[in-house]
């Protein structure tokens, strides 16, 4: 994992270990609870490691010690194109590694959208067998655990 995390401009790096990890934008706002304190890393994604004009997530979060990956999308309240700057997230080699023991996607938005719709069970389910990863859908401020 460090190699990797070299390969990453370091300015848009941030190792924290705060109890509480916020991410916020487009009023959006999810909160890592970081029980532990453990050693994490906030990854400014868009306009930071990925500056080209494809799609990509806003931020990621990494937890250290587990390997566990988080990819994080703040929306308003498209939350179907939220899905796919996720989905094109996990596609990036240089944003998905070989040592992501576990990878999480979490789009949070405005409560406009029912989280059991067919689109977002599609996905889930997408996430799961294409990419090995979670999917949830999460109303702004959203808290999860880590």
């Amino acid at each position: 994992m460090k190699s990797w995390l070299k390969s990453l401009p370091a300015k848009d790096v941030a190792k924290v270990t705060e109890s509480n990890i916020k991410f916020e934008e487009n009023k959006s706002k999810i909160v890592f609870e970081n029980k532990g304190n453990k050693t994490c890393y906030k990854i400014n994604v868009d306009g930071g490691v990925v500056t080209d004009n494809e799609l990509r997530c806003d931020k990621m979060l990494v937890d250290e010690a587990l390997a566990a990956f988080y990819y994080v999308e703040l929306k308003g309240e498209n939350i179907e194109h939220a899905i796919r700057q996720l989905e094109a997230s996990l596609k990036r080699p240089a944003l998905t590694p070989v040592c992501a023991k576990s990878k999480t996607s979490i789009a949070v938005g405005k409560n406009h959208f029912p989280k059991t719709s067919t689109l977002i069970q599609r996905n889930v389910k997408l996430f799961k067998k294409a990419y090995g990863a979670t999917l949830e859908v999460l109303s702004t401020p959203a808290r999860k655990s880590i």
